[in-house]
């Protein structure tokens, strides 16, 4: 009897001790549960304040743009120069292209203008035809050949082109279209444009700064924006036809080319201090 209230006594004990062990790791579990929730919220609170930080960073910058201009004189010209000859027959109308051409390759020669800079861009041959009393009538064959002809050094020798013109014009049927001057080499133009937007965009910057009592520090980003090329004013004669003339004592022609306008765009994020 005595041995049985033992042997309860003992499994009583047990049971009470396993109760201690299974509730203190209850609170060991909840413990660690508590101290993992505590360093995520501190790890997101170092996030965020590491991200304000760095908006209020970003904040402290300018963003300006400037535009440069440079302006110069063109210094070539290029031109379409047409011959058109109608006949009975193609052979017929051909041959007065060529003999048409035969003077203008004269011309250009006695202009020193190189052959590289004269190339046939179209060559047409097609039936002729009018319209009479609301009939279309044929009334022979035509012959065209287009060639796209570039003068340069017309800025030292202005006279040069003036020259060419009059006498590519005393011949007949020929047409002078799309008169276009231009440029050559517009690399140190573009390159004094960009310095000039640049110098801008700094200036604007500075003076924003100064108004808001900072300083400006490093460029943080650089973009650039459109580069374009635009006629200052209207050249003569510029994309319009010319056709030939028999007047002989005509005067000399006068080309003005005006100037042409190199500009230059750019976009600068600089820090401020």
């Amino acid at each position: 009897m005595e041995k049985n209230s033992q042997n309860h006594n003992q499994a009583h004990s047990g049971d009470a001790n396993a109760r201690n062990r299974a509730s203190n790791s209850f609170r060991h579990i909840i413990a660690n549960r508590n101290m993992l929730m505590s360093i995520a919220c501190s790890f997101m609170l170092f996030l965020l304040m590491s991200c304000e930080a760095k908006v209020q960073k970003n904040l402290s910058v300018v963003s300006v743009s400037g535009i440069g201009s440079v302006l110069a004189q063109p210094d070539m010209v290029q031109m379409n120069v047409n011959i058109s000859h109608t006949a009975s027959t193609t052979k017929e109308a051909k041959k007065a292209v060529d003999q048409t051409m035969q003077q203008l390759l004269k011309i250009f020669q006695e202009e020193n203008i190189e052959d590289k800079f004269i190339q046939t861009v179209a060559l047409n041959y097609e039936m002729e035809y009018d319209y009479r009393t609301g009939r279309r009538v044929r009334i022979g064959q035509s012959a065209q050949q287009t060639m796209l002809v570039t003068v340069n050094d017309i800025l030292n020798k202005p006279e040069r082109f003036s020259s060419l013109l009059d006498k590519i014009t005393a011949i007949d049927r020929v047409e002078v279209q799309n008169i276009q001057f231009d440029i050559e080499n517009k690399t140190e133009l573009f390159r004094k444009s960009r310095e000039l937007a640049y110098q801008k965009a700094f200036d604007k910057a500075k003076q924003y700064a100064s108004l808001s009592g900072r300083e400006v520090g490093k460029v943080l980003t650089i973009s650039e924006g459109r580069s374009q090329e635009v006629a200052q004013t209207n050249a003569f004669m510029n994309n319009m036809r010319l056709e030939a003339t028999k007047d002989a004592d005509s005067v000399s022609s006068s080309v003005p080319t005006g100037n042409r306008e190199i500009t230059s765009e750019i976009n600068v994020t600089f820090s401020l201090k």
